[in-house]
């Protein structure tokens, strides 16, 4: 080692070793020895002369320093932190290696002057930074700003900068240093939560508006129906006045009831709540069931309606129920929005892929801005203050829903106010059913009859409501049927067995005694078992319906019930009564 040392000395003129070395009392020191050659003055070589000192407390010092360096350095690493240093007169910049890796540069690159630091942060904010760090130097401030990186792999990372000035002996400027931490997270959660904050707020905005047309919307059709009532108890012998009565009447209820069941429908859907009871049914009678029912309001508003579908029939496996009211609210929504003398086409048509059916009307049209949130919940077109054209902007929520529970699409086609607009109803090839023989259901395309009068029958109604119960009495007592009222379930009980009724119209909500019970004990009765037993209820839900059949009801009706509603089914219970006295 020593020649080593001798060598190394000859060859460059000194020779430098640190090393541990043992002391006579066995004490470990950390040596710096310095070795040099001695030469004459011919110089030639006369020896070598080595200086040896204790350096151990500053090597001790040196090793500490560089644990804290790297303890540093991954303290930083896990706090996503880095540090810088700019010497102000020479414009000159030190990053450490975590706060290039923080601010996306490789470990090689550069950076020299504080420009070439701004010119890692992003284009966007790069002016923003230059202000704080001039805006620093002339207040005298603490130096903060947020900006945002763009990393290797094109990612944005937010980053915050901390920074105070350094002063020399005098008070004048001389460095600035500072921390940069990643606070990507945290400005992520910030946005979030302002994005959530203008959703609800956005929510709460649209809540208040729809209670505020719910509200317009549930006086209208009670206007007409107050005054039609003042005219009739005045005027009771005026049988025209009367019958024009009656109908506008009959459409306010309706109205209403629509609207009431588009509500239930919107909660019962939001809430999963609804399921699909798929069944063959031919387009036709779907089209058909749709057209029929909207068939008053296209001939008052003195519509052409014109319908275009495949020549041979379109078997379908759907809900027939539900794919009936989508296209109901379709043509709703057109006949609405389509001034009187206008045109509405229904057509149908295979694609490769399924089905296609188009809803296209000569109406408003619908401005640009309102076609991309046309289908979401509350959305109204007419906004004005007379809302001359009602709902509540719920029909065309329910269409969407019930399109994609069957698979299918949904979209509208626009060229602006007052060019019309077209719905397009798209389902899938699993919606297509294999054509069958036979009769299919009871949507198979057959004629719509309309029911005729019910032979007398005798009819037991229990209701706890006095208006409802009295009103439902005079309706069927005006269809000719004799009537007996009871007002709870004992009394129900105890009415039936003397009055011995062919049909049982029973509220499920009655007080004590529910009419679940009411309808088991009327079934354990012989006398009555071949009644029929018609639940009345508020609530319609499949789990509504399925306990109404486990309790021996033969039929659900929800509330209000109207005569169209109330004959087929007298005339059904008149049916059942032959077929089981057969």
């Amino acid at each position: 080692m020593l020649a080593d040392e001798m060598r190394t000395a000859l060859a460059r003129g000194r020779a430098v070793n640190e090393r541990w070395q043992l002391r006579k009392n066995g004490r470990r020191v950390w040596c710096s020895g310095l070795m040099t050659p001695l030469r004459d003055e011919a110089n030639n070589l006369r020896g070598f002369a080595k200086v040896v000192r204790d350096r151990t407390e500053g090597h001790l010092a040196d090793l500490a320093l560089r644990e804290s360096e790297q303890r540093l350095r991954v303290a930083l690493d896990a706090a996503k932190m880095g540090t810088w240093l700019w010497s102000i007169a020479e414009d000159r910049e030190t990053l450490d290696a975590s706060l290039k890796r923080l601010m996306g540069a490789a470990p090689h690159t550069e950076v020299r002057t504080l420009e070439d630091f701004i010119q890692l942060i992003h284009p966007d904010d790069q002016t923003a930074v230059r202000g704080a760090f001039q805006a620093a130097l002339r207040e005298g401030t603490e130096l903060t700003v947020e900006f945002r990186v763009v990393g290797p792999d094109r990612s944005v990372r937010w980053l915050r900068d901390q920074g105070t000035i350094l002063r020399d002996a005098r008070g004048s400027p001389v460095a600035m240093t500072g921390a940069c931490v990643d606070i990507t997270e945290r400005r992520l959660l910030e946005e979030a939560l302002q994005h959530r904050a203008e959703q609800l707020a956005e929510a709460d905005r649209q809540k208040d508006e729809f209670l505020a047309m719910l509200g317009h919307e549930l006086r209208n059709p009670l206007a007409p129906v107050r005054s039609l009532l003042e005219v009739m108890r005045q005027k009771p012998g005026d049988a025209e006045r009367l019958e024009k009565a009656y109908a506008i009447i009959e459409r306010q209820v309706e109205h209403l009831v629509r609207l009431v069941d588009d509500l239930l429908d919107v909660s019962r859907i939001t809430r999963g709540m609804i399921q699909l009871h798929k069944e063959k049914a031919e387009l036709a009678a779907i089209v058909g069931h749709a057209v029929e029912t909207v068939r008053p309001l296209v001939e008052a508003r003195n519509l052409e309606l014109m319908i275009s579908l495949p020549m041979k029939p379109v078997h379908l496996e759907v809900d027939a129920t539900r794919m009936t009211q989508v296209i109901t609210n379709l043509l709703h929504n057109a006949v609405k929005y389509t001034e009187p003398g206008g045109r509405i086409w229904v057509m149908g048509e295979r694609t490769g892929d399924g089905l296609e059916v188009r809803i296209r009307d000569t109406g408003h049209g619908i401005p640009p801005d309102l076609l991309p949130k046309l289908f979401d919940l509350f959305t109204q077109g007419d906004r004005a203050l007379d809302r001359s054209q009602g709902g509540l902007g719920l029909g065309l929520t329910l269409v969407r829903r019930l399109v994609e529970m069957h698979g299918g699409t949904v979209r509208a086609v626009s060229d602006g106010p007052g060019k019309g607009s077209e719905f397009i109803v798209r389902l899938p090839a699993a919606a297509l059913a294999a054509s069958a023989g036979g009769a299919e259901t009871p949507f198979a395309a057959l004629p719509l009859a309309r029911p005729g009068p019910a032979s007398p029958r005798r009819i037991l109604v229990v209701e706890d409501n006095p208006d409802v119960a009295e009103s439902l009495v005079m309706l069927l007592q005006a269809l000719g049927h004799e009537v007996a009222m009871a007002r709870s379930g004992p009394e129900a009980l105890e009415a039936a067995p003397a009055f011995l009724p062919d049909v049982v119209l029973l509220d499920i909500g009655l007080p004590g005694m529910d009419g679940y019970e009411v309808a088991r004990q009327l079934r354990r009765q012989p006398e009555l078992e071949r009644a029929l037993l018609v639940a009345l209820s508020g609530y319609g839900q499949d789990e509504d319906r399925r306990r109404s059949r486990a309790a021996g009801f033969d039929h659900h009706l929800v509330k209000p019930v109207s005569r169209a509603v109330l004959q087929p089914l007298i005339a059904s219970g008149q049916r059942r009564l032959a077929q089981n006295v057969s």
